[in-house]
């Protein structure tokens, strides 16, 4: 499965105390059982076409070099920012995640009946969090309940927004919690 979250920096900081700004998640993609080459078309669309993204994270860890690398070149590399996921960087990743949900910075539209609305919160409802001994953490969906592609796209969409604010441009989803 492929799954994009796109999101974006409005111009005033909702965060509470934040030197962040805050962050709207706007919409989601998912496609399962899509050849590479037709996700990999479907995506450069997305990202440039339709929503001109200026800083797009993506998942470099395995199978996902390969699309990291098609997009750095389509794209750009001032845009494309390759993530590898190790146990050190995806606990990094869980923490910025947190943190950005404790302030008040991340704010997600309200369930809608979309599919992929309705298997973002499933997700979200399922996610679970290990403390390791190294002070780092883990965070997923246990197997048995599903999976958790969701939580780490949002996981890696809180990774891009440490960069330039933007507004988002193209249909935006009906009200927020």
């Amino acid at each position: 499965s492929t799954v994009v979250t796109t999101g974006e920096l409005p111009t005033t900081n909702a965060g509470l105390g934040s030197t962040l700004p805050s962050l709207r998640v706007v919409e989601h993609f998912r496609w399962t059982g899509l050849p590479h080459s037709e996700s990999f078309s479907r995506l450069v669309h997305i990202l440039s076409e339709v929503w001109g993204c200026r800083r797009v994270v993506v998942d470099a860890t395995g199978i996902g070099a390969g699309v990291a690398g098609f997009l750095h070149k389509s794209i750009g590399p001032s845009i494309v920012k390759p993530f590898t996921f190790t146990a050190r960087s995806k606990s990094d990743l869980g923490f910025d995640l947190l943190a950005a949900i404790n302030s008040g910075r991340l704010r997600m539209y309200k369930p809608d009946g979309s599919p992929e609305s309705d298997e973002f919160w499933s997700q979200i409802s399922k996610a679970r969090r290990t403390v390791r001994s190294n002070q780092t953490i883990n965070f997923f969906v246990d197997p048995s309940e599903g999976h958790d592609d969701f939580l780490s796209s949002l996981a890696l969409l809180v990774h891009a927004s440490h960069y330039i604010p933007r507004r988002a441009t193209g249909r935006l989803r009906e009200g927020y919690e």
